[in-house]
């Protein structure tokens, strides 16, 4: 295994031999890229890999979480941990050849046992064009814990991190630390080509069923509310195994599936002028505060903050 150190030689960034955590605990850290001047459609904005991470250990040991204004996905290379959020009812054990799903707003933490370690490359990014994933394929705060390799598979775990190297190492060549859209659109090429991977799993019959299922959802209205027992006879199936396979199958159930559907139209919408209780009325919230609390449920933020954001 090449060592942090060499490759900041030959590609660039920052390194540093780090100490903390726990008595003699030493961690290699190389910042790959850190962005200086964000583009408005969304940007990687951070990278880091790092060598014997201790994680969040004190946040862990002091039953403490962090919360992000940004996305992050972690890919654990080596070693294994435990994850916690404040939506799991349990911590969630992960291991190399995983990946963590960091949301902005979503308060976390996750660490090694005591006196172990892992090995991890991470990539932040924030903005629009990737709010619009929320809850879809792989950027879903209900699933933080995504499956891409076996942990006794280096070769397939080596291909991921070649993947990560791919997106944030193009970064380092033009020294001038500004994102571009080119570098927005090897980011979405990851996360299309991990969402495949990682529901490759499912039988052929599977497949096609949950995505015909989310495709009557899609073509439906935002104004009109959804019929679940209609769409459950389409099955020839009950009301209650339909959302029980929908969850099964999809990660989410119909409803909330459906919802995030309205979230991401909405964040299409709040780019433009157009009124946000108009926004909410039209794909389908009753309400201007039911849009408003559902919006920063998904996201974060209300409405307004996220308009100010884009357009700031």
């Amino acid at each position: 295994m090449e060592s942090l150190e060499s490759l900041c030689s030959q590609y660039g960034g920052k390194f540093t031999r780090q100490r903390g955590a726990w008595p003699r605990a030493i961690r290699d850290y190389w910042l790959i890229f850190e962005a200086l001047h964000p583009i408005a459609a969304g940007y990687l904005s951070r990278s880091a890999q790092i060598h014997k991470s201790w994680g969040m250990r004190w946040h862990i040991e002091n039953n403490q979480m962090r919360t992000l204004e940004c996305y992050s996905l972690v890919l654990i290379t080596r070693g294994h941990g435990w994850y916690r959020d404040e939506f799991t009812k349990a911590d969630i054990e992960f291991q190399a050849g995983d990946l963590i799903c960091l949301f902005p707003g979503q308060a976390h933490a996750y660490a090694p046992d005591p006196g172990e370690s892992w090995d991890e490359i991470n990539i932040e990014f924030v903005g629009p064009v990737f709010d619009s994933w929320m809850g879809i394929g792989l950027l879903d705060p209900h699933q933080p814990i995504r499956h891409l390799a076996p942990f006794d598979a280096p070769d397939k775990i080596d291909y991921w991190l070649r993947r990560f190297y791919d997106v944030v190492l193009p970064l380092l060549k033009s020294n001038t630390f500004e994102p571009s859209l080119s570098d927005t659109g090897r980011m979405l090429a990851l996360i299309a080509e991990m969402c495949d991977s990682w529901q490759s799993g499912n039988c052929d019959a599977d497949v096609k069923w949950i995505s015909d299922a989310k495709r009557q959802l899609r073509e439906l209205p935002f104004d009109q509310k959804p019929d679940y027992d209609e769409l459950a006879r389409s099955y020839s199936i009950g009301e209650q195994a339909y959302r029980k396979k929908f969850k099964r199958l999809g990660g989410l159930t119909p409803v909330e599936y459906r919802s995030r559907l309205q979230i991401e139209a909405a964040c299409h919408e709040l780019i433009s002028d157009k009124p946000i209780k108009e926004i909410g009325y039209d794909l389908g919230f009753g309400s201007y505060y039911y849009f408003s609390r559902r919006f920063k449920q998904l996201t974060g933020m209300t409405p307004g903050e996220y308009r100010n954001r884009v357009n700031a």
